[in-house]
């Protein structure tokens, strides 16, 4: 299989997935995560070469392929405007098998327009792609009404976890903001202990073929 992680920032393909693609990783499919656009925010900004570095480490810990877009898309310009996104993301998009992207309703404004490029670029009549939602802490639970209802449950074992972990561990400037080891920890077993497991990752299911 190849995989596309379409986010919109440098560790959100972490706490989305992160597991699930050492997973993948493991069991020997192609997985690329596409980081389209540059942080505007002060933070990110300040950050922005360290967090790159970080990127890069994550991907290597989940044994994926990171892909930068050349020159990457500043993220205030994308925020009312999805042409460009949409441009940059098609052809790999095109490339995929399946297609992990963010909840169209996260509170981040960038997250929903990621959402709405991956949409346009797999409408069925022109490209049909496996699509599957992602849950990403700090803005799928953040928003008013609570609506990520997840059909889909990746299992992952005790190691793909703690590969997880690792990687999110790489983000030296996030843990202050929401987005700590600890907390991924719980949410890994807290979607286990769903389904009666240990770890799991769970997803929304977009589009799927048979």
């Amino acid at each position: 299989m190849r995989a596309l992680v379409a986010m919109a920032h440098p560790d959100d393909e972490v706490l989305g997935c992160g597991a699930t693609l050492a997973r993948l990783a493991d069991e020997g499919h192609d997985v690329r995560v596409l980081l389209s656009l540059r942080r505007s925010d002060p933070r990110g900004s300040t950050h922005w070469s360290r967090i790159i570095d970080d990127f890069h480490e994550a991907c290597a810990v989940l044994g994926v392929t990171p892909e930068l877009v050349d020159p990457l898309l500043e993220e205030r310009a994308v925020d009312s405007e999805v042409r460009d996104l949409l441009d940059v993301i098609r052809p790999r998009v095109e490339w995929a098998d399946t297609v992990f992207t963010h909840w169209p309703g996260d509170v981040h404004q960038v997250h929903r327009q990621l959402a709405r490029a991956v949409e346009i670029a797999t409408r069925p009549f022109r490209l049909r792609r496996d699509v599957c939602f992602c849950e990403v802490p700090t803005s799928t639970d953040q928003a008013y009404v609570q609506h990520f209802s997840p059909q889909r449950f990746v299992t992952v074992d005790a190691s793909q976890a703690e590969r997880s972990l690792r990687a999110m561990a790489c983000y030296s400037t996030e843990e202050a903001y929401g987005r700590r080891v600890v907390d991924l920890r719980r949410k890994l077993e807290a979607r286990g202990a769903q389904i009666g497991l240990s770890h799991a990752e769970a997803f929304v299911v977009a589009r799927q073929y048979a």
